[in-house]
């Protein structure tokens, strides 16, 4: 916004800046998703479930998509491994 008042420069400055930290915060979200579903295939059902509720429960809190995503799925692993 202050590029727009300001300067071109500035303003293309800003976008560059934005396009390499969305870029960043991909490449770190690929690397967090591929822990998680390692936790998942290694962890027990107890653990899942309990990381699951706090970590669905904290997304909420703090308004974070993703880890209200990646709660829910803690959670259903687990349901699947009390299954079986």
């Amino acid at each position: 916004m202050l590029g727009s008042m300001v300067s071109t420069p500035l303003k293309e400055s800003g976008t560059a800046t934005k396009k390499a930290a969305v870029a960043e915060m991909r490449a770190a979200k690929e690397i967090g998703d591929r822990k998680v579903e390692r936790n998942i295939a290694e962890g027990g059902a107890m653990r899942l479930s309990a990381e699951g509720k706090s970590e669905g429960l904290f997304g909420k809190v703090v308004g974070c998509e993703g880890m209200k995503e990646r709660g829910d799925a803690k959670i259903k692993a687990a349901e699947t491994k009390s299954m079986d």
